[in-house]
């Protein structure tokens, strides 16, 4: 019996990462679905996910948004 793995998004555009546990190159193409959140964490520009913004910045339904405070 196999886990059911979440994606965490699908990439809009290609992305260079350092994979999280060998830290080597990897070039990531628009589509691929990202499951891994140390893979995830890494792409931050919100243009790179088909939705528009990270999963990191993806608020789950019913959670407030904080707003940081100008230094």
């Amino acid at each position: 019996m196999s886990a059911t793995v979440q994606s965490l998004g699908v990439l809009a555009a290609a992305v260079h990462i350092l994979d999280p546990v060998e830290r080597i190159p990897v070039v990531l193409l628009p589509g691929e679905h990202i499951t891994d959140p140390a893979v995830a964490e890494q792409i931050t520009h919100p243009r790179c996910w088909e939705l528009g913004q990270s999963p990191a910045q993806q608020t789950p339904p019913g959670k407030s948004v904080r707003k940081a405070k100008p230094a």
